[in-house]
């Protein structure tokens, strides 16, 4: 892999460490999206791991969501 492939890749993953260690802001997810969009589109990734980082994405902001209905839910019991 090139060098520039090795950077982009480690900026998107820094963003998801971030994210799965608990961080819900939207800051955080808007550079994430920012982060694997600008890889792309400079040619630094290719359309498979670009597929892969927006499907992890959506997985990681769905199980988000689910955890704040569940605490939601919780406080209305």
């Amino acid at each position: 892999m090139s060098r520039v492939h090795d950077i982009a890749v480690g900026i998107i993953n820094a963003r998801f460490v971030d994210l799965l260690a608990g961080n819900t802001s939207a800051q955080l997810h808007a550079e994430t999206g920012m982060a694997y969009e600008m890889a792309h589109s400079l040619g630094a990734i290719d359309v498979d791991e670009y597929t892969h980082y927006v499907a992890r994405h959506n997985r990681i902001t769905e199980r988000q969501h689910q955890e704040l209905m569940a605490k939601l839910e919780g406080l209305r019991a």
